[in-house]
């Protein structure tokens, strides 16, 4: 289940990061494309290791 929600917590962050116009976190823009990517693939890597595991 933690292999579920912590790649959707990454893309929610990183959506936070790209769309947020707060002070604090105005150097951390730049990781916003990494934090979306880092989600989604190990999101898709998850989905296919649990399809595999069902076959």
């Amino acid at each position: 289940m933690l292999q579920i929600i912590l790649p959707i917590v990454f893309l929610i962050f990183g959506i936070f990061l790209k769309k947020t116009n707060m002070e604090g976190f105005k150097g951390s823009k730049r990781f916003a494309n990494m934090f979306i990517i880092l989600g989604i693939s190990t999101l898709v890597a998850k989905f296919i290791l649990i399809y595999l595991k069902s076959k």
